[in-house]
């Protein structure tokens, strides 16, 4: 069942290797353009193909019109952004827990490449707002996780404020988006992969212009229940398929 895993590892590993090195060798001045775009997309194929990863993707259109927004999703597995990154149609900046930058060359690329260092125990608020501030007047989309950590029984947590805060800052829309199957390919916690079909489901944005921190909650409710509402349309999916 798992014998996926060992070539997706050393494909990754290696791929990881050389998008590594080509970032490094074009540096921070060139970060922004869209040939570091292509290469981190290459970069999430390498991953998705070797894992036998599937993906079938809906409302990508509303990205589009949006850009550049914050994309704010469910997470059920550390293969989540590495399908974002690849299906999702615009330059994605993630939000990403501060171990993925410790690791020897994985880590000094996202930092030069812009993706944003978060400390989930003592978050430096200020860093964050200004990374993220910048990224965004740099014409890149960020992607957050507001659950704050993968989920490990698959079920919807509740969002923290983080993400819905740099959008109404920046004045830039919030796409809810709902991501199903991942935790069948990669599960949470274990270091196995297996092929399998993933679904992603993006909503509408909802506009933050005219906000202020006041409504915050209010946002943060309403992307949490458009996300609930299409998982659930993936689980049922699923299921039906399974039936079938």
């Amino acid at each position: 069942m798992y014998w996926r895993t060992v070539p997706t590892f050393v494909a990754g590993v290696l791929a990881t290797v050389v998008v590594a090195v080509l970032v490094w060798c074009r540096g921070v001045v060139r970060a922004d353009s869209a040939l570091t775009d292509r290469m981190v997309q290459w970069w999430a194929g390498v991953w998705l193909s070797t894992a036998g990863a599937r993906v079938a993707a809906c409302g990508c259109e509303h990205l589009t019109s949006a850009a550049p927004c914050v994309v704010v999703s469910n997470h059920q597995s550390s293969l989540d952004p590495i399908v974002q990154v690849r299906v999702l149609p615009v330059s994605l900046r993630v939000l990403a827990m501060r171990k993925l930058f410790r690791i020897p060359l994985f880590g000094p690329a996202m930092r030069t490449i812009g993706m944003i260092e978060v400390d989930r125990e003592s978050p430096d608020f200020r860093r964050i707002d200004q990374a993220a501030a910048r990224d965004l007047a740099a014409g890149h989309s960020l992607l957050a996780y507001p659950e704050g950590r993968i989920s490990l029984d698959g079920a919807i947590g509740e969002f923290k404020d983080g993400a819905f805060i740099i959008a109404v800052a920046n004045q830039v829309p919030v796409v809810p988006v709902a991501i199903h199957g991942t935790r069948g390919i990669w599960p949470p916690g274990r270091k196995v992969i297996r092929g399998g079909q993933v679904g992603i489901v993006a909503g509408s944005p909802l506009q933050t212009r005219g906000l202020t921190q006041r409504d915050v909650a209010g946002l943060r409710e309403q992307a949490r229940k458009v996300i609930c509402t299409a998982h659930r349309d993936l689980v049922a999916a699923e299921s039906r398929r399974a039936r079938d």
